[in-house]
């Protein structure tokens, strides 16, 4: 019934997590393990497609190994939820609105849903993350940490290799998904994730390239405010990596969302601009 495919490299939590699995899934609830052993000696997409070509049921689960389920019989929940018409990725983890700037699926608290124990490695503090307005809410993208999807689905779209490393697989998975069924964020299945994102420059790059793939043409209305945000935002970043030079200043320009502001927001960025290349020197001196 369930295919459950983990990229493994810690075998301390997977083997907790299988212990877990198998106390929580349900009785009598049919299921498989596929454990990819992968301590970065391939790609999480490779990986991921590497256990589904070994899966046998009709339902894939792709799941971080570093959680634990909380909630009793989830299996059955879940394969409910495949029920739901034209349905893509189940997620408990995820975002409805894409902007025109490189940025992940974490936009703003208002457009994002989620459904999760947030812990750390050391066990210290765990925080419950709820935000969510229905049992099932739609989403374009959706975190990795829990991706479900029918064998049939994944078949049309598989994980991109040329997605290389650890970031940004979810993100451009769950955004081509989105363009032909609807995804969605369910909230009767709570998992405590032991560990947080860890946003470096690679993760930066990647959300670059999917963004420069997929675009930003998505929802209907677009949002000003957040729209601003997110490529000041981006713009931050962007020279926290690289250094102030007209040419990076005109790749900076390709994600400028003109068409959802205002002469007093181009007037407001055109000023960060100023400020970033009056300050180059001392900037630049970091790279």
């Amino acid at each position: 019934m369930l295919s459950i495919v983990i990229s493994s490299y810690q075998q301390n939590y997977y083997d907790q997590l299988v212990k877990n699995i198998s106390e929580t899934i349900g009785e009598d609830f049919r299921y498989e393990i596929i454990q990819i052993w992968n301590p970065n000696t391939m790609s999480i997409t490779k990986a991921y497609n590497l256990g589904a070509e070994k899966a046998q049921f009709e339902n894939f689960l792709f799941l971080h190994e570093d959680l634990v389920f909380h909630t009793k019989n989830w299996g059955a929940k879940l394969i409910q939820h495949f029920s739901i018409p034209n349905v893509g990725i189940l997620g408990l983890a995820g975002s409805n609105y894409v902007p025109a700037a490189p940025c992940s699926w974490t936009v703003t608290e208002k457009y994002n849903f989620i459904n999760i124990l947030q812990g750390n490695k050391d066990n210290q503090e765990v925080v419950l993350l709820n935000r969510t307005q229905a049992n099932i809410n739609p989403v374009f993208a959706v975190d990795g940490v829990f991706l479900a999807i029918r064998k049939e689905v994944y078949h049309q779209f598989r994980f991109d290799e040329n997605i290389t490393g650890f970031h940004g697989y979810d993100l451009d998975f769950s955004l081509r998904v989105s363009k032909k069924r609807q995804n969605f964020i369910i909230d009767d299945i709570l998992v405590e994730h032991f560990s947080k994102g860890s946003p470096d420059k690679n993760w930066f790059d990647t959300n670059i390239l999917i963004k420069q793939k997929m675009g930003s043409d998505f929802q209907k209305q677009k949002d000003r405010e957040t729209e601003k945000k997110i490529f000041l935002s981006f713009l931050h970043g962007y020279f926290r990596y690289y250094p102030v030079t007209l040419k990076n200043i005109g790749f900076t320009l390709q994600f400028f969302p003109m068409k959802s502001l205002i002469f007093k927001d181009y007037f407001s960025i055109a000023k960060k601009y100023v400020s970033y290349i009056k300050y180059s020197s001392q900037i630049n001196k970091k790279h």
